[in-house]
């Protein structure tokens, strides 16, 4: 039997529009009822995740978990004191924001731990994607010496539509720029660094580890490359039916389902049903 199901923000639990499709909510309803978690994982904020989940009743993640910043940190829902985070040295943050000014082809996102968002040049793509999804602050300064005592928890460069532009970023950076991250790509326009060590698939084994649950009775779905740790730490890993990045290749199981069509509506009726009944 499944204790608890791991998915995903966008582009694979919320629609296209950004909002939470009907067949989402009704199957976290059941699978409360089967006794199973349903455990937002994203890349964004704790508290950019809680607003992306407004619609949901909130009886019915009462209890429940949140995975945010592709695994550096874990919170109850409801709480934004983290139970467990990672943060990244403010060298190698400003390091990293110096060096995206001067590739002069990327905006930026820099995050603190308490949520807080900057946003260096945003394209006019970018501020459309964004809008209404995620708030942050602009800036224009040359260095993040106006962060030096805040602890960050990630930066990720942005080109809009640029996922092989960004993997040609990444394969040309100095190597000693990117020592102490963990880099992954998400969203077709994102290329993130996250303290090393901190991925999706590591924050779900600790989360699995503060309960008490097997990873064996544990499933995730994703839809780009920032999920496939969590995809293959699951017991079942699920790929959306417009996932890229290569995540078919890892999960176990593909859906037909897309993000608009509530995957998890499909999970549970295809994988934790049919469990909870054997």
């Amino acid at each position: 039997m499944y204790k608890l199901v791991a998915s995903d923000m966008d582009e694979t639990f919320l629609g296209s529009d950004h909002e939470v499709p009907q067949a989402n909510i009704e199957a976290i309803r059941e699978l409360r009822e089967l006794g199973c978690l349903f455990v937002p994982a994203s890349g964004r904020a704790y508290g950019s995740v809680m607003e992306s989940l407004a619609a949901i009743p909130p009886e019915l993640l009462q209890g429940s978990y949140l995975i945010s910043y592709n695994g550096g940190c874990i919170n109850r829902v409801g709480d934004p004191k983290p139970l467990s985070y990672h943060t990244l040295p403010h060298a190698k943050v400003d390091a990293l924001y110096r060096y995206g000014i001067a590739l002069g082809c990327v905006s930026m996102h820099v995050y603190e731990v308490c949520g807080k968002v900057w946003a260096w040049h945003l394209q006019p793509e970018e501020v459309s994607y964004l809008a209404g999804h995620m708030g942050y602050e602009p800036t224009d300064e040359p260095t993040l010496d106006f962060l030096a005592n805040v602890p960050l928890a990630k930066i990720l460069y942005c080109i809009p539509d640029g996922a092989d532009r960004l993997r040609q970023v990444e394969k040309d950076m100095p190597r000693d720029l990117k020592a102490g991250t963990s880099t992954t790509f998400s969203s077709g326009r994102y290329l993130e660094f996250n303290p090393e060590g901190v991925d999706k698939g590591a924050g779900l084994r600790k989360l699995a580890e503060l309960l008490g649950i097997d990873l064996a009775q544990t499933i995730a779905v994703g839809d780009a490359a920032n999920d496939a740790s969590m995809v293959e730490a699951a017991g079942v890993g699920v790929c959306v039916a417009n996932a890229r990045d290569g995540l078919d290749q890892v999960a176990n199981y593909r859906a037909a389902s897309t993000n608009d069509d509530g995957v998890l509506k499909e999970i549970l009726e295809k994988i934790v049903r049919p469990a909870a009944e054997a």
